[in-house]
């Protein structure tokens, strides 16, 4: 059996500069869902704290630009950037839990690089055994 807590969406802005498809820098808003394995008799504690301080870590990555960087890359270092994060006010809750899967969910619009108006997810989800 696997048991998940998954919190989210958290809304995000982020710009990023597409060497790989040759794109320029360029914007978008998106949404992160963050989902932990739960390893013991509870996971991950979603609170409005709990909550906040993870938005608070998302928006402190994706406040500067991502260079050379596709919306995969993005969503791979999302992933490693919330992989192992504590914050203090996860403490008094307690729980036993590791970060699984992020999924990244990028709104495009009709420009002049050619996106699409719609979401796209990209997802990123841990493969190893568990802890």
């Amino acid at each position: 059996m696997v048991r998940t807590v998954t919190v989210g969406p958290f809304l995000i802005f982020f710009s990023n500069v597409n060497v790989a498809m040759g794109l320029r820098g360029h914007f978008h808003t998106g949404r992160v869902s963050v989902t932990f394995d739960t390893l013991g008799a509870h996971g991950y504690p979603s609170f409005e704290t709990t909550n906040r301080a993870l938005l608070d870590h998302l928006h402190e990555l994706t406040r500067k630009t991502f260079r050379d960087a596709t919306n995969e890359d993005v969503a791979d270092r999302i992933f490693a950037h919330v992989d192992g994060f504590r914050h203090e006010s996860w403490e008094r809750y307690g729980g036993y839990y590791q970060l699984r899967r992020i999924d990244l969910d990028v709104l495009g619009v009709f420009d002049d690089i050619g996106h699409d108006a719609g979401w796209t997810r990209y997802s990123v989800e841990r493969q190893e055994d568990r802890l």
